[in-house]
């Protein structure tokens, strides 16, 4: 068996969501809540290497933080060395490209989540959601497609 499953880092929030409106019981809703849980730890690495990569292009403060423009709600200010040179307050065409592509990669990152010492939550939940009763749509039935296809191809290495 198997024992990890992969996402990509895009869809972690996604399917934390929908997971959590699904009706479950016993050993599947703990299966459900670890593995919630396990996303939001993964959410939170990619956040810290999303400051990161913004810490690249930004300004920050001697505390490590990253500066923000007054009364601007948040607007990060960018190093100056990578500023536009006719708007100093938006990053340069060549530094936004950049910056826009090193998200767009870490977004595109697989999460591997290890659940060997949850494996028999995880086949309960595999086992529900093979046979979740109620009719689901759009991105609840794509969220039900993902998790139970990485669930099914976990616990098929283990059967053959």
């Amino acid at each position: 068996m198997k024992t990890t499953i992969e996402f990509k880092n895009s869809e972690l929030a996604g399917l934390a969501n929908v997971l959590g409106g699904f009706k479950l019981k016993g050993k599947a809703s703990l299966g459900r809540s670890v593995l919630i849980r396990k996303f939001a730890k993964k959410q939170e690495e990619i956040s810290d290497d999303l400051v990161d990569i913004q810490k690249k292009y930004f300004e920050t403060k001697e505390d490590g933080s990253l500066r923000v423009f007054e009364n601007s709600d948040g607007k990060l200010i960018p190093k100056s060395k990578l500023a536009d040179k006719k708007d100093p307050k938006k990053l340069g065409e060549k530094a936004a490209k950049e910056l826009d592509d090193e998200i767009k990669n870490l977004n595109n990152e697989v999460s591997i989540i290890n659940f060997s010492e949850y494996s028999p939550r995880f086949k309960a939940l595999k086992v529900a959601l093979e046979d979740y009763p109620y009719e689901l749509e759009s991105n609840s039935a794509i969220a039900y497609e993902r998790v139970y296809d990485q669930l099914e191809q976990a616990f098929s290495k283990g059967d053959k």
